[in-house]
């Protein structure tokens, strides 16, 4: 515990931060982190600020919301201004040389913004330019303005991105003063949120040291974070929510103290709680793929929770049947906070019944709706399966509710996938199931809009199977969600990534460190991609394979599966399917099912990868003396070889290959602008911008080598 006075050059900015500020202070006394207490959270923020800036800011880079100049780019060596759009024409040279001196450490551009309305320009230095348009800063960004030439220096910072949402509005950025408003509230909670978050870091830290001995920093978090199981450790050190999205640690309707009690990087275990549901208002559905999908899922949750059946017994009215109930696991937050008001009537006539006097502990993941039961006596064998929870908190764009398309659609899909896992014997993807869920539902059922909707989402779950179940991972192997690889390890500030790497290095016999990262990436590659390639054009099936969907399998730092989970993010080509013989019944009005192929190739491209494979190339070539453009000169000869591969099967047309080939390789591909669709509060409906590809050669060509 260090003993230092308080940073009174630190402010508290924003009423997040103030908010925030006490929970801070309880965390750090109770760890230990610093004397007086509050001093671990100033010295957070700062970063969290400079982080959240810097994610707003390449928001607007690659999405270039509709209103607003295009940025330009210029030499840092020689800058040479260009005279539009205002207010360019009013900086010179010199002037913007003035800006940035000195110079950030490896600031290879300077990127300039122009906010022509409120007459300013933000100055961001560039240190590299990744795939995807994917820009990594150097040093503190600067704002010019025209009056503001002459004033002293420090007056032209640009500490806190709430900073930026007046520049915005000014603009036309924002779809109306409400929406402008809402974002400068999510930025200010996701700085907040973030500096919180990033607290656990010492905390973490001694048990991952703890655990070391002589084992790696995978076993170690494996077993020094505590979590219902070694794989959801990984989720616990991930602290920094999605990794470009400016609201990406918002928690809407969770305040500072809800997530020390329910936040994955605070706590390993919640109180799972459950209400049943007379069957009557229930919609139970099932898959019939798995012999444990044969059961609904209060069948599997009497299973798997001992002493749950009886305490469903005492909880219902006592003219009642168990068997005239299903169950539902509920979230704590939504136990109690929405299940008292929004079902009170229900409560009063015993259509839903809370069961008061059970609980379970369960960690929760990364989004906070999902959780992992630690093992009690049970009747059931095996690995627990995880469960999918709604939730009354937004993250990002939505709150995480969990809609009867969900409850109807899991099962069938993975109907579906486990069909062609067997038909095409898939080895190394694997698509976790969702066997079983049930929703509060009215007879005739909601339509999606509306009070009864409304109903259906809050009061619903889903079973997920437990990924060391699945036949991909052999014993002694180790599931990792992706999202951990790209996070710093407590114990040395570097990313998970880099110490795997070292490690394969020195079990493959590399010679140096940066010809084993090439080769760790090209491993990497040929177990995520090929089989989701295949998947698409052989089926018209897109995973929605993000870093948090994600798990990769290793067996002694070697990649040798990916898991994907959440079936309910997929898009499926209903006539790509219906060739093979499959088909579905899709939930009405649901995003399962794709207009078409271009609608597919979105999904699958932008989250295996822009927002995975980018995300952990970007991480690499950061660590790494390897050069960007050799990565991805790599990662495109395994998706060759993978069309090669289903050209050779023959059961897919050349025309169809081209096609799908020429939208993979494309120079530029459409890019999921999430900062664009949040000033413009769109929340399902995408709007996309363009970006160069690094998997075709013009695209490789505008990376920083």
């Amino acid at each position: 515990m260090s003993e230092h006075p308080v940073d009174e050059s630190v402010r508290l900015r924003t009423s997040a931060e103030r908010e925030t500020l006490g929970a801070a202070t309880h965390y750090a006394r109770t760890n230990g982190l610093a004397a007086p207490a509050e001093t671990a959270y100033l010295e957070a923020l700062p970063g969290a600020r400079r982080e959240i800036l810097r994610r707003f800011v390449r928001g607007l880079l690659r999405g270039r919301p509709a209103d607003l100049p295009n940025a330009r780019f210029v030499d840092p060596a020689t800058p040479t201004v260009p005279d539009e759009p205002a207010p360019l024409e009013g900086l010179g040279g010199d002037e913007l040389r003035s800006l940035v001196d000195p110079l950030p450490e490896g600031c290879r551009r300077l990127a300039l913004v122009p906010f022509p309305a409120a007459e300013t320009v933000l100055v961001a230095p560039v240190a590299a330019r990744h795939g995807y348009d994917r820009f990594r800063f150097s040093g503190s960004m600067r704002r010019w303005s025209p009056e503001s030439v002459g004033r002293d220096g420090a007056s032209r910072g640009l500490e806190h991105p709430v900073d930026l949402v007046p520049l915005l509005e000014r603009g036309g950025a924002f779809s109306d003063a409400e929406q402008a408003e809402r974002i400068r509230l999510e930025i200010a909670e996701s700085v907040a949120n973030l500096a919180l978050a990033r607290l656990t870091g010492p905390v973490h830290a001694r048990g991952i040291g703890a655990a070391a001995g002589g084992e790696s920093n995978l076993e170690a978090v494996a077993s020094g974070v505590p979590a219902a199981d070694p794989a959801t450790a990984f989720e616990r050190i991930v602290t920094d929510g999605h990794p470009f999205h400016p609201s990406g640690k918002i928690r809407r309707g969770m305040n500072a103290a809800d997530g020390l009690a329910y936040a994955p990087e605070f706590t390993d275990r919640i109180d799972l709680r459950f209400v049943a549901v007379d069957r009557e208002f229930a919609l139970e559905t099932r898959a019939e793929a798995l012999e444990s999908g044969r059961t609904r899922l209060t069948d599997g949750l009497c299973a798997t929770f001992e002493g749950l059946e009886g305490a469903l017994g005492r909880a219902i009215p006592a003219d009642r049947s168990s068997e005239e109930y299903a169950v539902v696991p509920v979230h704590p937050l939504q136990y109690h906070r929405t299940i008292p008001d929004r079902y009170a009537d229900r409560i009063g006539d015993g259509r839903v019944v809370p069961i008061p006097d059970y609980t379970s502990p369960a960690t929760p993941q990364l989004n906070l709706r999902t959780v992992v039961p630690y093992d009690t006596e049970r009747t059931a064998s095996g690995p627990l399966p995880h469960l999918k929870l709604a939730i009354p908190v937004q993250t990002t764009n939505v709150v995480r509710t969990l809609s009867p398309h969900a409850v109807s659609n899991g099962p069938q899909v993975t109907d579906v996938v486990r069909t062609i896992e067997k038909r095409e014997g898939l080895e190394r993807l694997g698509l976790l199931a969702e066997p079983a869920a049930t929703c509060y539902y009215p007879p005739g059922g909601p339509h999606p809009e509306g009070e009864a909707f409304d109903d259906a989402r809050h009061l619903s779950g889903l079973l997920r199977q437990n990924p060391s179940a699945h036949p991909l991972v052999p014993e002694g192997a180790l599931p990792v969600v992706a999202s951990s690889l790209v996070a710093d390890v407590p114990t040395t500030g570097r990313p998970l990534v880099c110490e795997v790497i070292e490690r394969y290095g020195d079990r493959t016999g590399t010679s140096t460190t940066d010809e084993a990262a090439l080769s760790f990436l090209e491993r990497y590659a040929d177990v995520v991609v090929p089989e989701q390639l295949a998947l698409l054009s052989e089926y018209g099936v897109a995973l929605e394979s993000h870093l948090q969907n994600s798990l990769i399998v290793f067996e002694d730092a070697e990649p040798i599966a990916t898991l994907v989970r959440d079936l309910g993010g997929i898009r499926v080509h209903r006539g790509r399917l219906a060739e093979r013989g499959l088909s579905l019944d899709p939930y009405p009005d649901s995003d399962l099912e794709a207009d078409d192929a271009a609608d597919c190739y979105r999904k699958l491209h932008y989250a295996l990868f822009q927002n995975h494979l980018a995300e952990l190339v970007a991480t690499v070539v950061s660590e790494f003396s390897v050069d960007e453009r050799t990565c991805w000169v790599r990662i495109a000869e395994r998706c060759e070889h993978a069309f090669e591969a289903i050209r050779a099967e023959g059961t897919v047309s050349e025309d169809r290959l081209e096609r799908d080939e020429r939208a993979l390789f494309a120079a530029s591909t459409p890019h999921k602008a999430l900062t664009a669709m949040r000033l413009r509060g769109k929340r399902h409906e995408y709007v996309t911008s363009e970006v160069a590809n690094p998997l075709a050669e013009g695209g490789r060509d505008q990376l920083d080598p």
